[in-house]
């Protein structure tokens, strides 16, 4: 008996993660139990949305490993001061 899987969908999917593993987009772990992407054609999950672009997590985890972690008490008054300082 043959069994063909030629009809088998290369749209990417939501799943729940049942092992914890390596974001695509980012790197950073994506935790047993968390609802991810799943992309059969690369056979890669992802945050929701990672690997279009639009997940808030992969970019908030790009940034803090491009830039280093944001301080919480920085804001756009600081950077401008910093910046121009007392030209204005």
């Amino acid at each position: 008996m043959r069994y063909h899987r030629h009809n088998r969908s290369t749209e990417p999917r939501t799943i729940t993660v049942k092992f914890s593993g390596k974001c695509a987009c980012c790197g950073a772990v994506i935790p047993t139990g968390a609802t991810a992407t799943y992309y059969p054609d690369r056979k890669a999950i992802a945050h929701m949305g990672g690997l279009e672009g639009n997940s808030g997590t992969c970019t908030a985890n790009i940034r803090e490993q491009n830039y280093g972690p944001r301080d919480p008490g920085e804001d756009a008054a600081d950077r401008w001061n910093e910046t121009y300082g007392d030209r204005w």
